[in-house]
């Protein structure tokens, strides 16, 4: 665990059913849409495990959003109490492509945590396209809700009502691109397939490969 430090969890929030958010003092300052890799004493992974930063760079408490997908890591972070102690290593990451062009995100689940942050505090049109299997499983709505980013979810397992910016069935990438301004840089982050299908999907709609940022992460 070199380089790692010792944060103190100060708040812990249920985001759905299978998602938590941890919070704590910032011991650091980082840009948005990096990471941090958190460590476990005695696991057998001892490099650790990566997880998004979810919280703005502007704010106090740093955060990170975890599923719980019944893995060494995502089982013991989610199962983390106030006053439980973290070691984590300093951020990294160059997912933020620091452009003033409009910004996209493309993303599903807790793929939005890099994209939140780097969304929340951009000056420029920013737009947000969210897959999720139910709006029970929504993350982050409270925050949404206040930002001025344009959001259109989708439901993909459970009809609803069309309103509030709900939608059913899966996004169309082509659709997508012709929605928004056609400067505009994608932001794309999801798992492996995910993140292959999308950027496809937006090559193949003629959008140029460097107005594309992907992050990828793995579940477990």
């Amino acid at each position: 665990m070199r380089d790692s430090l010792t944060v103190e969890i100060v708040r812990v929030h249920q985001e759905n059913p299978e998602v938590t958010t941890l919070y704590f003092a910032r011991p650091f300052d980082f840009m948005a849409g990096q990471y941090i890799t958190v460590f476990i004493e005695g696991s057998q992974v001892r490099e650790g495990k990566a997880y998004s930063i979810s919280s703005r760079p502007s704010e106090e408490l740093m955060s990170i959003t975890v599923k719980d997908v019944g893995g060494e890591f995502s089982s013991y972070l989610c199962s983390r109490q106030v006053g439980d102690k973290l070691q984590i290593s300093p951020a990294y990451g160059d997912f933020n492509p620091q452009t003033e062009r409009p910004l996209v995100g493309i993303t599903a689940g807790c793929g939005l945590s890099p994209i939140w942050s780097i969304l929340a505090d951009a000056k420029q049109p920013t737009f947000l396209y969210f897959s999720q299997k139910s709006p029970e499983y929504m993350v982050f709505s409270e925050e949404l809700a206040a930002s001025n980013i344009t959001v259109k979810k989708f439901s993909t397992r459970q009809q609803v009502e069309e309103k509030d910016g709900w939608h059913n069935g899966r996004f169309e990438v082509a659709n997508i691109v012709g929605e928004v301004p056609s400067e505009a840089h994608f932001l794309v982050c999801g798992s492996l397939p995910f993140v292959r299908d999308i950027w496809q999907k937006l090559t193949a709609a003629s959008v140029d490969e460097s107005h594309i940022s992907t992050e990828t992460f793995f579940e477990r």
